[in-house]
């Protein structure tokens, strides 16, 4: 019995040493939330107006302050056992005020008087351009070429094109419109025009011309067709695209307004 009474002792001495231990601990971790409520309570201080904020200590930011336990760090022994929480700070940055913008006065009189634009020396322009076709896998022979341009009283201008010239003036030094075929380079040969074969012809003006702006379309629209019918083609547009009569209609409405420019373009002079 006295060795169960001995073994008894010693168990209630272990005991008793385990509840210090707890009461320890119970109250140390009491302290430091104590400490952590007593830090939050306390009002930062701010920079007076015109004061720069002192920046914050290095060991103050690696460092957590519990009061009457100081300053606990990363590697001190009661770090696993601190509740410590974490504290965002501000960051205290001085704002930066635009400069105000400057103020430039001028004198109007003094300002001279910005020049006028100057007029256009050059009369407004444009270039008309028809093409008459082939059917596909019959091209226009040369020598059929030729006789119609005789026919038409074209004449084979020094540059290789055939040029159209105003019926009551044969005389004119500038053609209405000129004649190109669509094989390179374009050109008309005397001596190899027979052996020519071309998918197509171009006819094509300078606006302004030697007559008005209308009539001068007129005339190559009803030569372009007159060509046509010789060579049993299509009348086509620049782009080789059949040619309607809206198109035509936009043709002409693209001249009009050519010639109102160039009316407004002589007023300004």
């Amino acid at each position: 019995m006295e060795m169960d009474k001995t073994q008894l002792q010693w168990l209630l001495i272990g005991i008793g040493i385990l509840v210090v231990v707890l009461i320890y601990i119970w109250a140390m971790r009491s302290r430091i939330k104590q400490g952590i409520r007593n830090r939050r309570r306390r009002p930062e201080q701010e920079p007076a107006l015109g004061e720069t904020a002192a920046p914050f200590a290095e060991e103050e930011v690696q460092a957590h302050d519990f009061g009457d336990l100081g300053y606990i760090t990363a590697d001190h022994h009661l770090a696993d056992r601190a509740l410590v929480d974490v504290e965002i700070r501000p960051i205290h940055r001085e704002r930066q005020t635009p400069p105000p913008p400057e103020v430039v006065e001028t004198d109007a009189e003094s300002e001279p008087d910005s020049p006028l634009c100057p007029q256009p020396t050059i009369p407004p322009q444009m270039t008309v351009a028809l093409t008459v076709m082939a059917p596909p896998y019959s091209p226009f022979p040369g020598a059929r070429i030729q006789a119609v341009a005789e026919e038409l009283k074209f004449r084979l201008g020094v540059n290789g094109l055939f040029e159209h010239f105003p019926d009551s003036d044969l005389d004119a030094d500038a053609p209405v419109f000129s004649m190109a075929h669509l094989r390179e380079p374009g050109s008309f040969d005397v001596k190899t025009i027979h052996e020519l074969k071309t998918p197509g012809l171009l006819l094509f003006m300078n606006l302004p011309g030697p007559l008005e702006g209308i009539k001068a379309l007129n005339v190559l629209v009803l030569t372009a067709d007159q060509w046509a019918q010789r060579l049993g083609g299509v009348i086509c547009d620049g782009h080789r695209n059949r040619m309607t009569n809206q198109a035509l209609m936009q043709l002409r409405e693209q001249v009009s307004d050519l010639e109102r420019r160039r009316r407004a373009w002589a007023q300004s002079l």
